[in-house]
């Protein structure tokens, strides 16, 4: 029968794992062991990272979630960690890959963070949480305000998640800044890999986004092969 596979003790647990691993109650299996005694096992990790306060995980534990999570043998290049509590209620963990997925640039390249409501997995991909330009990013998103059993048509209509969307924009836009501002080689770094999304930000949608980004474009000189930002140029201009 078509259904057997869900007898499958590996089946059973890949599902529970991929959907139900959050929920803040134990999800238990029980199989048989030797001389049909009956054995007890946990399936569902309960508490997320995310969850956690960001000051009880360190950044190993947010590197290895990364690796796991989103199957990538590096360490990602930095980390957002957002919790936001209000008028919006949700928790974010964005990752920002040390090097470019091989099909970024391709048309088969689907962007998007897994969604989650109450911990409980949505979405693997919802590409209305990031714009084209920051299309390289990996991470989820969890609120308690979008219901469990919502439809994909009713997301692309649903103001949570476009205010949801519109804030991570904003610190993934601040996180840069910050990496611009303190940790220069490492934004060299992400700029090298990553910079041909910022300039096409820049003039797509009208300049839309212009405000936001032109401050994160860099450029080389014929005065120097050393980056620089057109405002840290003109403030070295002669008078």
């Amino acid at each position: 029968l078509e259904t057997d596979e869900y007898l499958d003790e590996y089946k059973l647990t890949s599902i529970i794992k991929k959907y139900s691993d959050y929920i803040r109650y134990p999800i238990k299996m029980y199989t048989k062991g030797e001389k049909d005694s009956l054995e007890e096992t946990t399936i569902n990790s309960m508490i997320p990272i995310w969850k956690k306060k960001k000051n009880d995980v360190t950044d190993e534990e947010l590197n290895e979630f990364y690796k796991t999570k989103f199957y990538d043998y590096q360490d990602p290049l930095t980390n957002i960690f957002i919790n936001i509590e209000g008028a919006l209620n949700y928790t974010a963990l964005i990752y920002i890959p040390k090097k470019a997925p091989y099909d970024l640039y391709s048309e088969n390249y689907e962007k998007g963070l897994q969604l989650y409501s109450k911990g409980v997995f949505i979405m693997e991909k919802c590409k209305d949480l990031v714009p084209d330009y920051f299309r390289f990013v990996k991470g989820l998103v969890d609120s308690n305000d979008l219901s469990l059993n919502i439809s994909r048509e009713i997301l692309q209509q649903n103001n949570v998640l476009t205010k949801i969307a519109g804030n991570i924009e904003k610190k993934i836009a601040s996180k840069l800044e910050s990496l611009l501002k303190n940790d220069r080689e490492k934004y060299v770094e992400f700029f090298e890999t990553y910079g041909i999304n910022l300039k096409y930000g820049i003039y797509d949608k009208y300049g839309l986004k212009k405000e936001l980004l032109q401050d994160l474009i860099m450029f080389k000189t014929i005065n120097s092969d050393e980056y620089i930002t057109l405002k840290e140029y003109i403030e070295k201009m002669v008078e």
